[in-house]
């Protein structure tokens, strides 16, 4: 079983190769390491994947739960998005939300069950967003 490894320090030096279908990148370990990675473009949604099933099982060891999301500015990074989709998904009760990246897609299960409040969510939100001056309905 691998250890618990060295801790991050930061990523460096991104860059595209081969007329964009390749991606290339530095991890940067805080006590000095480094580990040079490249990819197909195509590889960062499972890289991306891979990271989201990680935080999933992180977060059911801690058990605690889950705080509500902020309706004040938090914290994020955001990722430009170029798409929105859905699709169905490998469960009867899941619809995958597929955002269209550059140069690939990613999906996030979503209960079906869960698909009207994030309707509600996105009217109210664009609703608002787009109000300007107005007051939203």
């Amino acid at each position: 079983m691998p250890g618990k490894g060295d801790k991050l320090g930061r990523f460096d030096d991104a860059m595209a190769f081969d007329d964009g279908e390749v991606v290339a990148f530095t991890v940067n370990a805080a006590n000095g390491k480094q580990l040079r990675v490249h990819c197909p473009l195509a590889e960062l949604g499972d890289i991306f994947s891979y990271l989201g099933q990680l935080a999933k099982a992180a977060g059911e060891m801690r058990g605690v739960p889950m705080p509500p999301i902020p309706q004040t500015h938090n914290y994020l990074a955001p990722v430009p998005v170029e798409g929105i989709a859905f699709q169905a998904g490998t469960q009867p009760d899941e619809t995958l939300l597929v955002m269209r990246l550059s140069g690939f897609d990613m999906a996030f299960a979503v209960s079906s069950s869960g698909l009207v409040a994030l309707a509600d969510d996105v009217q109210r939100i664009a609703l608002t967003l787009s109000a300007g001056s107005r007051t939203p309905q």
